[in-house]
């Protein structure tokens, strides 16, 4: 013999409370949430975690561009040609001073000036090549300042091919020098000339201009 269901028991009454200890029954308790929801580093139910850290998704530059690399390597260049040069000019004015190193005053008037002069263009090649390979060794840690060095560096030294070739065609070289001659030495200083553009050009880019103003911890 059956009973009918107590009240509030009927399961055809969708008003009807679940019976005490249906499973998923839980008035009082919070809502669960859902698997598979994205999380805050790694963790369910929170925000995704950025890849490139809280501070966006860019992700920090830790290797020199190939363009920085080769203004590096070009600065370089020019600084070992400048202090060949400062080097010849520092031995033409030993040999003018007689082979040891004396004041201008303690030597002939003549050769005293000459070696005063040679003097002073050893200091000014010799300035050119600090300002070439100092920058060019600040290239891994250096900010905004070693990259405007560089710049200044190279638009001087791109004036040196022009000065150069405006004079050896002004001299009685060309005159009495054969054609083969005359093509090297112009191939020479377009040669230089475009390794002094290609330096202020690579330093002067965006990629230059990202590296040296990166982030450093």
């Amino acid at each position: 013999m059956s009973y009918p269901p107590p009240p509030g028991q009927n399961p055809n009454n969708p008003y009807a409370a679940p019976p005490q200890g249906a499973p998923g029954a839980a008035p009082y308790s919070y809502p669960q949430q859902g698997v598979g929801q994205p999380g805050y580093g790694g963790y369910p139910g929170g925000m995704p975690a950025y890849p490139g850290g809280p501070g966006g998704h860019m992700q920090p530059i830790v290797k020199m561009p190939g363009q920085v690399i080769t203004a590096r390597v070009l600065l370089f260049f020019a600084g070992a040609l400048w202090t060949l040069t400062a080097a010849g000019m520092l031995i033409a004015a030993l040999s003018a001073s007689g082979g040891s190193v004396v004041l201008p005053g303690g030597v002939g008037p003549g050769a005293g000036s000459a070696m005063g002069v040679l003097l002073l263009v050893f200091l000014l090649y010799g300035g050119m090549a600090a300002v070439h390979i100092v920058p060019a060794c600040l290239f891994g840690r250096g900010r905004s300042g070693t990259r405007i060095t560089a710049i200044v560096a190279g638009s001087l030294n791109s004036l040196m091919p022009v000065i150069g070739f405006i004079a050896y065609l002004s001299s009685d070289t060309v005159d009495s020098s054969d054609g083969a001659e005359a093509v090297g030495a112009a191939f020479f200083y377009v040669l230089y000339l475009a390794i002094t553009v290609l330096t202020v050009v690579f330093c002067s880019g965006g990629a230059a201009g990202r590296w040296f103003n990166r982030p450093q911890h």
